[in-house]
């Protein structure tokens, strides 16, 4: 999917190799796809399709890997690698919460004009 020029910078996640949850990646392209079937085309991005995976992706990443480990840390730099990871992903849900919010602004009007 190409960036989004309104962000100031690339996916915080570009480049890492997590594994990829397939029901999640096809739920994002079955939303993407009803909001093209139902007449809108985005301009400048593909969709919201690796948002919607992403964000899903990377909530369950927090709930099943990173908050276990936080709780269960013993030593000061397990805790703080974790919050660190926390972090990390709080910021590339940040980006994706953003693009999707600036693609969805952009395709309701555009809908409701249909």
């Amino acid at each position: 999917m190409p960036v989004n020029p309104d962000l100031p910078i690339p996916d915080p996640n570009e480049g890492r190799n997590d594994p990829m949850d397939a029901d999640y990646w096809r739920l994002g392209e079955d939303v993407q796809d009803s909001i093209r079937a139902a007449g809108y085309e985005h301009p400048t991005v593909e969709g919201i399709a690796v948002d919607l995976h992403d964000v899903l992706q990377a909530a369950d990443l927090i709930r099943d890997q990173i908050l276990p480990r936080l709780l269960a840390a013993e030593t000061v730099e397990a805790r703080t690698q974790a919050l660190q990871d926390l972090r990390f992903e709080f910021h590339h849900l940040g980006w994706h919460c953003e693009n999707a919010t600036q693609f969805l602004d952009a395709a309701i009007p555009g809908l409701e004009s249909l």
